[in-house]
């Protein structure tokens, strides 16, 4: 896809409010994820009752949100919409009932609920080819752990950590400061370095 047509999806996207809160390259990935679910979701119409039709895309985006959230673009779009559109067929009833107010007056969505449990359970052959085994979570943790404790102890100015192959460099900046002001400004670049791996963790990438 060019450019122009990935800033054109964006945009669109960027219209519903529905990429709100997210860094710029998750915005693009997450444009084009919406439309290539949404373009399997419209496949399906015409094919199910009307008010699953209905129910179908009320769940479709929200859930692709979440489960982007936790995976990245590391799933089958295909299988994932019929996978979902099975689970609204089964729990249909369930999903479009009355949200209910519990005894401490929190209110329960149903269509909510569902989405969540769906996104924080699907799995696919993608998702497990990508997923950490416990071994390889637990070297990575190490990995970010000292990678943080060089970063935050360090008297020289971090620019960035690149992480774009498996060593992990971190590359320092010429401008000199304060202890004080380093310090600082190191912690920042740990804190922004910290979400980026923790979201690629998440991912299994």
């Amino acid at each position: 896809m060019e450019k122009e047509e990935i800033l054109d999806v964006l945009g669109r996207w960027e219209n519903t409010g529905l990429l709100t809160g997210l860094p710029p390259w998750e915005k693009e990935e997450l444009a084009l994820l919406y439309d290539n679910v949404t373009r399997v979701m419209l496949s399906k119409a015409g094919t199910i009752d009307e008010d699953v039709y209905e129910t179908l895309s009320d769940v479709t985006l929200p859930s692709t949100r979440r489960l982007y959230r936790r995976v990245g673009i590391n799933f089958d779009i295909n299988i994932m919409v019929d996978d979902l559109l099975d689970k609204v067929i089964k729990n249909h009833d369930k999903i479009i009932s009355t949200p209910i107010k519990d005894e401490h007056g929190n209110i329960s969505n149903p269509i909510v609920d569902f989405c969540i449990e769906f996104a924080d359970t699907y799995e696919d052959d993608d998702i497990k080819r990508k997923t950490f085994t416990k071994e390889q979570y637990v070297e990575r943790v190490d990995k970010v752990l000292e990678m943080l404790r060089t970063v935050l102890l360090s008297d020289e100015m971090v620019s960035f950590v690149d992480r774009s192959d498996g060593d992990w460099k971190i590359m320092y900046s010429d401008t000199k400061k304060s202890p004080l002001q380093t310090r600082m400004w190191n912690q920042k670049r740990a804190v922004e370095t910290l979400h980026g791996v923790l979201n690629e963790t998440n991912q299994g990438v």
